[in-house]
């Protein structure tokens, strides 16, 4: 009897738990738009979904214990498996990680650079002159949508205008293979001598297609040069502040699908890139400093499409040593 009486709250518990798990996979399904091909790949989703969800409740509340410095949240990405995204997005890791044991190695992080000690934060956002976060979608083409964003706002601040500015057309037009990675550089070139088509007239298609150049972009978006930043925290902070967004690429792992809020950190980063961003301002929150970047999932990801990376942890944490900026 006193068995039975101790299985009963535990059953009940458990039906609950599966209840609750099961009205979020509907809410899931039904906010992201997910119908799958069989019942049988329906059921194999929803345990990686369970998994994932599991997974970030007790990351959260390692946050709330202050043993994270960001949160996670279900999003898009919750019915897939971390290999699975990993494959999706092409994030693989091209160069051995480097682990830290501490958060901040103070050591590597010492400036010699004191120009940009009194500006304590910077939001380009602020002053306007951004699309909303784009989504690259399957198409490896991080790096296209990094530079077509920070060229929508280095026109904006040219002239006032802000014109939402087509990827599919570099995608279609600048080379044979754009869907599987490139570099910055090679968009702001293309730009610079091909000219670039509005979004409203060569709408983003998340392949490669037939290069379309029976018509003259309509927008007069002008491109001169490309500036280059590199060095330390502090040096890119300066080329920040005094030259607008940069188009940057560094090394971005799987633990990035579920971001929502806070400041970004993971003790283990390789240093080879296999994503590009566009880095729009820094600041600090929390007592942790950051890189705010706008991403290419879409603006239903992170923060409306940001997330706020660690700032001053180590020397070329994941990478990030240098950015682009149009001229």
């Amino acid at each position: 009897m006193k068995l039975i009486v101790i299985l009963i709250p535990i059953i009940a518990f458990l039906l609950i738990e599966a209840k609750t798990s099961n009205e979020e996979w509907k809410h899931f399904k039904a906010e992201f738009n997910k119908i799958y091909k069989s019942n049988q790949e329906d059921q194999k989703r929803y345990k990686i979904f369970i998994k994932n969800l599991k997974n970030i409740r007790a990351h959260n509340q390692r946050f709330e214990l202050g043993e994270e410095t960001y949160m996670q949240e279900i999003n898009k990405f919750a019915d897939i498996t971390e290999d699975e995204f990993t494959k999706l997005y092409g994030l693989y890791e091209r160069s051995k990680p480097v682990k830290y044991d501490t958060y901040r190695t103070l050591n590597e992080t010492e400036s010699t650079n004191n120009a940009t000690d009194n500006i304590e934060s910077l939001d380009w956002r602020d002053l306007g002159g951004f699309t909303p976060a784009k989504d690259q979608g399957l198409c490896g083409a991080c790096y296209i949508f990094s530079v077509i964003g920070n060229i929508e706002n280095y026109h904006y601040r040219k002239t006032g205008q802000l014109l939402s500015l087509s990827e599919q057309h570099v995608v279609d037009c600048l080379s044979n293979y754009t869907c599987g990675g490139g570099h910055p550089a090679y968009v702001f070139q293309f730009v610079a001598n091909i000219g670039i088509h509005l979004e409203s007239d060569y709408p983003y298609r998340e392949q490669q297609n037939e290069c379309d150049n029976t018509t003259q972009p309509r927008s007069n978006v002008t491109l001169s040069d490309i500036g280059v930043v590199t060095g330390s925290d502090d040096d890119l902070k300066l080329g920040l502040i005094e030259n607008g967004p940069l188009s940057t690429c560094f090394s971005v792992t799987a633990n990035w699908r579920f971001y929502k809020s806070g400041v970004w950190y993971h003790n283990e980063c390789a240093q080879l890139s296999n994503h590009c961003v566009l880095v729009v301002g820094y600041g600090t929150e929390n007592g942790h400093d950051y890189w705010l970047i706008k991403n290419s999932w879409g603006p239903n990801w992170g923060d409306n499409g940001y997330i706020k990376m660690a700032r001053n942890t180590h020397k070329n944490y994941c990478g990030f040593n240098a950015g682009l900026y149009p001229i």
